[in-house]
């Protein structure tokens, strides 16, 4: 398939939940940028938030979804009638469960690219020596690389809805730089303290800049703390006389592309900064960040393991006010990115 347009592929995955969705974001976008005339669907055992709370950025990037598709569900799919026998020029296959893979390869095509049993089902695999790329965002270019022979660059922003692009401007108006920081995670093992937190935001208001907390509900007794030691802080996120009720990821999306830089930890949230493409430092301890950081234009993380340790009470304050200072200051060099998007 390399060197021509196929007119139709196909994507499977078993599932995408929102952390999974958001993560992922990289490679739908390098994979439009690679079809930009194909017709994509995206193949999903199970249900995908791309179909639900991420359906909005989907447009101009999938055509077509098919969720709960059967394929996958159970290993009898190996020999049990397909649910449609619609034909598709390139299936990539996303996942390396076995039987999952020789279901869905019963589907017509003309190109079938599968890292399962070591890509031996693949029609195209790795060149000999090949390392396993530890990110998952790069397993999945790899995938594309195979089908296509590149993986180019997807230079469009995002497309989100205008109403949460302008809720977004008037949330944080032109004329500041705002440094977005996200102090909450799943799980609070991966939270660097937020005390220190609180001590970034406090050096980054006395440069001038405007502190922006982005808090999530089971972060809300943090407000009051934040408020009383950062004065100029900002809370978006909780104003629900802008917002209204509810929470859509969407928006923290859209707030972070006002961002001038952002810090976070290993979290949704980090995956949220990275979707907007917001100049970010995320912040490691026990997981591996080769694996989880977000990818983003200008950025990258910060670990415990650089400091001789492995929780994230090993990263020090000024290391980690250094590195933002740098990328506010370069964010606002001439010729770079504007200040506000």
């Amino acid at each position: 398939m390399t060197g021509t347009s196929p007119d139709s592929v196909a994507v499977f995955s078993y599932e995408e939940i929102i952390g999974d969705g958001l993560y992922k974001l990289p490679f739908v976008r390098a994979l439009r940028a690679a079809w930009p005339s194909a017709r994509i669907t995206w193949i999903t055992t199970r249900r995908t938030v791309y179909a639900g709370k991420l359906q909005p950025v989907m447009d101009g990037l999938i055509d077509e979804f098919r969720q709960d598709s059967g394929i996958g569900r159970s290993p009898a799919g190996v020999i049990l009638p397909l649910p449609w026998r619609d034909r598709f020029s390139v299936i990539i296959d996303t996942q390396t469960t076995l039987w999952r893979t020789l279901t869905l390869r019963r589907l017509p095509h003309g190109l079938f690219i599968s890292p399962a049993a070591n890509f031996r089902l693949s029609d195209r695999k790795p060149a000999p020596g090949r390392v396993r790329p530890p990110h998952m965002v790069d397993r999945l270019n790899e995938l594309l690389a195979l089908a296509s022979g590149h993986v180019p660059v997807a230079k469009a922003e995002l497309r989100l809805p205008e109403d949460l692009a302008t809720k977004a401007e008037a949330a944080l108006p032109p004329g500041s730089d705002y440094i977005g920081l996200a102090p909450g995670a799943g799980k609070r093992f991966k939270c660097w303290p937020l005390e220190r937190f609180i001590a970034v935001a406090v050096a980054q208001a006395e440069r001038g800049r405007v502190p922006v907390f982005i808090l999530g509900p089971d972060e809300l007794d943090w407000l009051a703390p934040i408020r009383e030691a950062v004065p100029s802080a900002l809370f978006p996120e909780q104003d629900t006389a802008l917002w209204g009720d509810g929470f859509t990821p969407l928006r923290t999306i859209a707030l972070a592309r006002r961002f001038t830089a952002a810090l976070a930890n290993d979290s949704g949230v980090s995956h949220m900064f990275g979707a907007a493409d917001a100049p970010l430092v995320t912040l490691f301890g026990p997981t591996p960040s080769e694996k989880f950081q977000p990818k983003v234009t200008r950025g990258g993380v910060i670990t415990a393991q650089e400091f001789g340790g492995e929780s994230m009470t090993d990263i020090p304050v000024q290391s980690v006010i250094e590195r933002l200072d740098q990328l506010a200051i370069r964010r606002n060099a001439p010729g770079d990115y504007p200040k506000n998007r």
